[in-house]
């Protein structure tokens, strides 16, 4: 259990609240929307098929955490996911990591890896991994080619696991090129993610609150409004604000986030503040 800093306990109290709101964590409940559900529908459809998705979507959307989300929720007795992040990596790089989050020791050369990690995913009994590439849009060639080359190993009669690319909406111009052509027509789905809509913000603002054991709606009809324009509807960029007013309210002993508080918010987040003064 980490401690919480005594002033964010000052303003947890203050509200009522069992935490601070719009924070990432495995307790959280994601907002749901038609596009989610649709996004979650084909990555359980990949998971199963051991097929190959693209999720995509602008920076801030929320790809990473719902494709988090899903993994965690994936039944253990059927599948093994494994999420790599490092996104720097190179081909040698990307096998050697894949092995290792596999619960094995990857050697020096390519060939022992190969025969390691066919020999590794036969011991999961039967379980199906399942591999998310986040911010796939910066992987080497030479990664995405040996992704490729991975999921035809040995010739199988299906692939040995499932792969989900994550990345921005130029990740999927790049695998168009010539060069990632053998693994751009392995892609059986694709789902791009768009922020929300005006009439979303509201109730995304609500649940984040209930998330953190607030059942009422705490913003100003005036800052909600002003929510829905300064974040543009990207839900990294409306939690960073939702969360900064939701302090300075604190701070001002209010019950009520109003206006000025957003305004406060807004000094703090350089995106939404850039925006606001163009």
């Amino acid at each position: 259990m980490h401690k919480i800093d005594p002033k964010m306990n000052e303003y947890i109290h203050h509200w009522g609240a069992r935490r601070i709101p719009f924070l990432d964590h495995e307790a959280h409940q994601p907002f749901e929307t038609d596009q989610t559900r649709r996004a979650a529908e084909l990555l359980q459809q990949t998971a199963a098929l051991r097929s190959v998705m693209l999720l995509s979507g602008d920076n801030g959307v929320g790809k990473s955490s719902l494709a988090a989300h899903w993994a965690r929720q994936l039944d253990p007795g059927r599948y093994h996911p494994v999420i790599i992040t490092q996104s720097t990596l190179g081909g040698s790089g990307l096998l050697s990591t894949l092995i290792s989050k596999l619960g094995a020791q990857p050697g020096g050369r390519r060939a022992t890896n190969l025969n390691l990690l066919e020999k590794t995913i036969m011991q999961l009994n039967g379980l199906i991994p399942v591999v998310l590439l986040d911010e796939a849009q910066h992987y080497q060639a030479g990664a995405l080619e040996e992704l490729r080359l991975l999921l035809g190993l040995n010739l199988p009669a299906q692939p040995l696991f499932g792969l989900i690319l994550i990345g921005d909406p130029h990740l999927q111009g790049t695998l168009r090129m010539q060069y990632h052509r053998a693994l751009y027509s392995r892609i059986a789905a694709t789902h791009a993610l768009q922020p929300l809509q005006p009439e979303q913000i509201e109730p995304y603002l609500r649940h984040g609150l209930s998330q953190a054991g607030l059942e009422r709606q705490l913003y100003d009809p005036v800052v909600i409004d002003q929510l829905a324009t300064a974040s543009d509807g990207v839900p990294r960029t409306l939690n960073h604000l939702a969360r900064n007013a939701w302090i300075e309210a604190a701070k001002d002993q209010s019950s009520t986030i109003t206006p000025d508080h957003l305004q406060a918010a807004l000094e703090n987040v350089p995106i939404a503040r850039d925006k606001i003064q163009c």
